[in-house]
């Protein structure tokens, strides 16, 4: 339990012996008349020391406002999507620039996802490519002379039945 300094009013523990504001011996023996004190009417020391102030209401600072971004339209999204699906090579260009340029935060995230599945997709074409590969090699490992053979016959045959052109 918390006790007050007859001096100062400051707040102390109650196995404190001497007021940390003001020094104040607050063991006194019993038989001892102290004279009520108003703490307003006495001066405050703090010998140094800064005084917390337990009952003040902590400074209001105003939040961070983001920046104004520009906002994607329905227009902007169809254009974004046709040019980074139907286009090859410069659908990727478009998805660099976009993704790690400047513009609409949306439009960011959008280009580094497709990036990402870009990525994801081509990493399982080749390994689906090199799967089927293999299990068509382990196959028809031995019948690929055979099968060069037939194709060459496919092809004389073609040569003859059809005119060159």
């Amino acid at each position: 339990m918390a006790k007050r300094c007859t001096k100062c009013g400051n707040f102390m523990m109650e196995d404190e012996r001497f007021c940390p504001n003001c020094g104040e011996n607050t063991q006194l023996p019993p038989d001892a008349v102290m004279p009520a004190v108003n703490p307003s009417e006495q001066p405050q020391q703090n010998y140094g020391y800064a005084q917390q102030q337990y009952n003040s209401v902590p400074p209001q600072y105003a939040a961070p406002q983001p920046a104004a971004q520009e906002e994607m339209t329905v227009k902007k999204w169809v254009g974004t999507i046709v040019i980074t699906t139907f286009f090859g090579l410069i659908s990727l260009i478009f998805l660099l620039i976009w993704a790690f340029g400047d513009g609409p935060e949306s439009r960011k995230r959008y280009c580094k996802a497709m990036l990402i599945t870009m990525l994801i997709s081509i990493g399982v074409g080749i390994i689906l490519s090199m799967l089927f590969f293999s299990i068509f090699a382990a196959v028809l490992g031995d019948k690929i002379p055979e099968i060069i053979k037939e194709f060459e016959n496919i092809k004389i045959v073609m040569t003859s039945v059809l005119p060159v052109l």
